[in-house]
């Protein structure tokens, strides 16, 4: 049976559509929410590493997020296929040597991004070279100069990127309609203050959430397959 290191930054930000997936395919899933949970001090055992959002910054002076840089180097030194999401991204930025900054827009609602050649051979194999993706960010990143770029955006050059078997991902695809309320009412004045209406951001994610959960199946499959290439070859 496969192990995953589910890692959460926030109660309310949770692996959504992506759990069902693994748990169909008969993953085992180890979740740690970081901010009250204690990590573990290594991945041994485990075949893959997910770090999902959170309200928090990669450059914030938490005692929790250095102890995810030390699983995520961990990753990187055994080639461990990992997944780092919003959040989980910068922080696979930030371990590779980039730079994790402020970027210029909040982006919070639903963005069009563009896949590079490079990612419609790996991650995103199976999609349109441009999907319309849920977005709820204000840092960015540049990339390692070990890192391939996966995906961009007009606001942001870099919305995606694979650093050896670690793929980091600026956006999210894992969110449903119930994800999304939640994170309106745990984030109602940074969304209020975006002078965004939750109503729209609702009417949207419901006429949204079929196109968005086919956009993560095909992601998790093309995940999976790191990790089942990963077991094969005996690592």
């Amino acid at each position: 049976m496969h192990r995953v290191l589910a890692v959460q930054n926030a109660v309310c930000e949770h692996l959504g559509t992506l759990k069902h997936m693994f748990e169909h395919d008969g993953f085992s899933i180890d979740t740690v929410i970081a901010v009250k949970e204690q990590l573990p001090d290594t991945l041994e055992g485990y075949d893959a590493l997910i770090v999902l959002g959170g309200p928090a910054s990669a450059y914030d002076d938490l005692a929790y997020l250095r102890r995810e840089e030390m699983l995520i180097q961990d990753a990187l030194r055994h080639d461990l296929p990992m997944l780092g999401i919003c959040l989980g991204s910068q922080l696979l930025a930030k371990v590779a040597g980039a730079r994790v900054y402020k970027g210029h827009v909040k982006e919070i609602g639903w963005y069009t991004v563009s896949i590079t050649e490079h990612g419609l051979r790996s991650i995103f194999r199976g999609l349109d070279d441009n999907i319309l993706v849920f977005h709820w960010h204000n840092d960015t990143y540049d990339l390692a100069s070990s890192a391939v770029r996966l995906a961009y955006s007009n606001n942001y050059p870099n919305q995606a990127f694979i650093l050896g078997n670690a793929i980091g991902i600026q956006f999210h695809v894992e969110v449903d309609e119930q994800m999304v309320e939640e994170w309106a009412e745990e984030y109602r004045n940074e969304v209020q203050d975006a002078g965004i209406s939750i109503d729209a951001l609702m009417h949207e994610i419901r006429h949204r959430t079929g196109m968005l959960e086919h956009t993560a199946n095909i992601l998790y499959r093309n995940f999976r397959s790191m990790i089942s290439l990963y077991k094969n070859t005996g690592k």
